[in-house]
């Protein structure tokens, strides 16, 4: 989340030759493989924990992808003020439709409950449409033109348009593959039972072969336009993303076993206990500001605006723990 605050903030907030220079490409690394591919997995790891009835997972799905189309509208309040008094001529559907990451959750999490009805828990059919979908998903038709209803559902399924941030494919292909882990795992233990020094010894080599291969991701990462680029990636860089969530996974291990009680690594530890709360926040915050003031900032503002966001954000979102808390000892206390 904390990398997500800094490429969004990079994306919106950053002049082109900032956005485009070795900053910007950082930037945009940064807030690409440690995060969504990174976040969709680790959902699919803990759906597969889940045993709850197909009607659990369509309430949650259809919650996630109208909660997002929600956000859409909050984090684009001020743009949609502008273009209701007649001060933009921007198409708001443009906006209040985008496919960002909470609708391909919503999405996702109903097709995983139906998945679970045809392959139950056999974690292999789960890592073979993983591959399946990254290795077909640039052979998909695109349809619709306009502003036809038929444009916008592509556009959640695996349409390349400019408001088709995260379709559904082929990011489904990490939910899947974070699911068919789980019940991997689940069904061979000792495989995670590695302690510090398999942590040590393996990461190793994953960080040397991402660290030699860094300039092509770096270079998809940063390409959020063209078919091929970061949101419409395919096989490749499908791959990649999986060797590097391993070593990341390794290295998280080891800062966990040696830091994971110092301020920091609990307050990043503590962002993502409450990531959904969080990542709402600072989208409501960063796009409405963006609004004003769209790549137009210098490098130092976007220092000042990172660090002062994610206080904010932070400051917000205990808030909201703790206003959580006291409406369920209220519930608790009624009755």
């Amino acid at each position: 989340m904390i990398f997500v605050i800094q490429v969004h903030i990079m994306e919106q907030f950053a002049k082109p030759e900032i956005y485009e220079s070795i900053i910007g490409k950082i930037s945009l690394f940064l807030g690409g493989p440690p995060c969504a591919p990174l976040f969709m997995a680790v959902m699919g790891y803990f759906l597969a924990s889940s045993e709850k009835p197909f009607y659990c997972f369509l309430k949650r799905g259809s919650i996630l992808f109208f909660g997002g189309i929600l956000l859409n509208i909050a984090r684009s309040a001020n743009l949609l003020h502008y273009i209701i008094n007649g001060q933009s001529q921007t198409d708001p559907f443009f906006y209040i439709l985008s496919v960002d990451i909470l609708p391909l959750a919503g999405l996702s999490v109903i097709i995983i409950g139906l998945l679970q009805r045809i392959f139950k828990r056999n974690y292999i059919f789960y890592f073979i449409l993983a591959i399946c979908i990254t290795l077909v998903v640039s052979y998909f038709p695109v349809f619709g033109t306009g502003m036809k209803f038929s444009v916008f559902v592509n556009a959640f399924l695996w349409g390349n348009f400019e408001w088709s941030y995260f379709p559904l494919f082929p990011w489904f292909a990490y939910i899947l593959l974070g699911f068919a882990f789980r019940l991997f795992t689940d069904r061979h233990p000792s495989f995670s039972n590695y302690n510090t020094s398999h942590s040590m010894v393996f990461s190793i080599p994953f960080l040397i072969v991402t660290g030699v291969t860094i300039s092509y991701a770096a270079g998809i990462a940063h390409d959020l336009k063209r078919e091929t680029g970061y949101y419409h990636h395919g096989i490749l860089f499908f791959g990649w993303v999986v060797l590097f969530m391993a070593g990341y996974a390794m290295v998280v291990h080891l800062i966990e076993e040696y830091s994971g009680k110092q301020m920091l690594v609990r307050y990043i530890k503590w962002v993502g206990k409450n990531v959904t709360i969080f990542y709402v926040i600072q989208w409501i915050i960063i796009g409405n500001i963006a609004t004003e003031i769209y790549q137009s900032q210098g490098k130092y503002n976007l220092i000042y605006w990172f660090i002062e966001i994610t206080a904010s954000v932070s400051i917000l979102t205990y808030a909201w723990e703790k206003l959580k808390l006291i409406a369920i000892n209220n519930e608790n206390k009624s009755l």
